[in-house]
């Protein structure tokens, strides 16, 4: 994997990171999952989806969750306690407008997976961006859920965990994630990322896409493992018929494997293909 330049700095005590030629063709904003943050084995993969999609891609720590100091403001806690992502999300896109001016002008396709598709859909709404597609991969909060469920479809899915970072054993120089590597590791606010998992459990994912495409009109693809058990197929396909009912254009992509998928290359290679197939042009 080459993908151009990397870019790594903080703003706002939130790290972020670009990466892809800075004169590529499309630009991605990125959200991550749980407990993801900017460092290595997070930055491979957005590398290869620069690569894929030729695009400049930015992504941006989530307060709480990685290197830099930057907590959940008293705000953003009591917003989260009522399931609403916006005021996290419009702190994101703040320092990934701050680190790269550019994507304020022209087109932007906005990317989740996880947690990070609430967080994504949230800031779809922005008036800050001009949003032609949002892609939402493995979206949990398609439904509510019963926090104990939750967790217990989390830990079933890490069980698999191993199977899909095999699949990377093959490729040249790969990174293996930051908790098997000999780093230390960020530190988290676990008051923060109670936050956080709780917003989610509460299934507000398509509120947020309702109101975000009041603001813009975009495209919407929904990419979820066949046998996910924190995005199923028949939860995602109901999610997705409720958006075509208010009007919003949405692909449901299917591929293999559960929700472990994000953490092999080789996966993540076969999704980004299939996703920017259905990608459509920037409105005028």
């Amino acid at each position: 994997m080459t993908g151009g330049t990397v870019t790594v700095g903080e703003v706002d005590g939130l790290r972020f990171a670009t990466l892809g030629r800075p004169d590529a063709p499309r630009k991605v904003l990125m959200f991550m999952g749980f407990l993801a943050c900017v460092e290595a084995f997070e930055l491979q993969r957005f590398t290869l989806l620069s690569e894929i999609w030729d695009a400049r891609v930015t992504v941006v720590d989530a307060p709480g969750c990685g290197y830099g100091s930057g907590r959940l403001r008293s705000s953003e806690r009591r917003a989260l306690r009522r399931g609403d992502f916006t005021a996290v999300a419009d702190r994101m896109v703040a320092v990934a407008l701050t680190a790269k001016p550019d994507l304020g002008r022209g087109p932007v396709t906005i990317v989740g997976y996880s947690m990070g598709s609430s967080i994504a859909a949230a800031a779809a709404g922005s008036q800050a961006l001009r949003v032609d597609n949002l892609t939402l991969v493995e979206p949990v909060a398609v439904k509510r859920w019963n926090l104990p469920r939750l967790v217990h479809a989390t830990r079933n899915e890490d069980k698999v965990l191993d199977e899909y970072l095999d699949r990377n054993n093959d490729i040249p120089q790969v990174v293996i994630p930051l908790q098997r590597r000999d780093e230390t590791p960020p530190q988290q606010s676990r008051t923060d990322l109670a936050h956080l998992g709780f917003a989610l459990s509460r299934g507000y994912l398509a509120v947020d896409v309702q109101r975000a495409h009041r603001t813009h009109r975009f495209a919407m693809q929904l990419v979820h493992g066949a046998r996910s058990r924190l995005a199923g197929c028949c939860d995602v396909a109901r999610f997705a018929q409720q958006c075509r009912d208010d009007g919003v254009a949405t692909d449901d992509i299917v591929v293999h494997g559960r929700h472990a998928l994000w953490h092999s290359l080789p996966d993540v290679a076969h999704l980004a293909r299939a996703t920017m197939s259905r990608w459509t042009a920037a409105p005028s």
